[in-house]
């Protein structure tokens, strides 16, 4: 375990044990003091040490507890902080997925190993705002949302990249691999997006991939699945795209394209 982990402090119980901690050790200094020589002198020392014992113990016994309960909690005040930001940082507060920076991030140390990036757009979403209201409208980002942790592998990175758009990254998948995956989560949101909140949704998405070159650039890879996803829209929606395919493939679904 990490030494800075031991000392992280986010409850009252902890505060209080460090604090018991700091006492026992603020009363054993002083007292270790008088003892020593005590020890070495025996009872001629004896007295000194009666009077001073008392003022040892109780001196650090009253002033150290509310001090050192009053540090560490602002100690644990601050971690506490420190992990909101952390995770407002981390985490879409609507979705729970990644926030766009923290995607990019995440995706550019994994770029080594190679993968492909999907960009995820909700086809018509301004539709079911202005129809059902932004609490539907929530609601089915919160579901797109939910689809994709099912409809992905574990080691995928999702990401909220703004509005209805996300973005995942599939570490090592081939153009193939992308294209199965682009597939099952349109037939997903297709399914699970017929009703939301009670409402008739009918929600679909358009989904552009792009698998990552050696000597590109992350910008350039997810400049390549944007235009996929375009070709996606202007090709009727609720579809996918895998740009680039270095070798003609099937589509896996009768909405799925591969362009060369």
């Amino acid at each position: 375990m990490r030494i800075e982990k031991i000392f992280e402090i986010r409850t009252m119980r902890q505060v209080y044990k460090l604090a018991a901690i700091t006492t026992g050790f603020a009363v054993m200094i002083p007292v270790l003091t008088f003892a020593i020589p005590f020890v070495f002198f025996g009872w001629p020392y004896l007295g000194v040490f009666a009077i001073a014992f008392f003022p040892a113990v109780l001196i650090p016994l009253l002033i150290t507890p509310p001090i050192a309960i009053l540090i560490l909690n602002l100690f644990r005040v601050q971690a506490l902080t420190i992990d909101k930001v952390d995770q407002y940082i981390r985490y879409d507060t609507l979705t729970g997925v990644l926030t766009r920076a923290y995607l990019l991030g995440k995706t550019r140390d994994a770029l080594p190993s190679g993968g492909a990036f999907m960009m995820i757009d909700a086809d018509h979403f301004k539709k079911i705002n202005d129809t059902h209201g932004h609490d539907v409208g929530d609601e089915a980002l919160r579901k797109m949302a939910e689809i994709l942790r099912k409809g992905v592998c574990g080691e995928a990175l999702i990401g909220r990249l703004g509005g209805e758009e996300f973005g995942v990254f599939l570490p090592g998948a081939t153009e193939s691999e992308a294209a199965a995956a682009a597939n099952r989560l349109c037939d997903l949101v297709r399914e699970e997006g017929r009703v939301i909140g009670g409402n008739d949704i009918a929600l679909t998405v358009s989904i552009g991939c792009a698998v990552h070159r050696d000597g590109n650039s992350l910008e350039s890879t997810v400049k390549l699945a944007d235009e996929a996803l375009y070709q996606a829209k202007r090709s009727g929606r609720d579809r996918y795209f895998v740009a680039n395919a270095t070798k003609p493939m099937p589509a896996l679904a009768l909405k799925g394209r591969i362009t060369g």
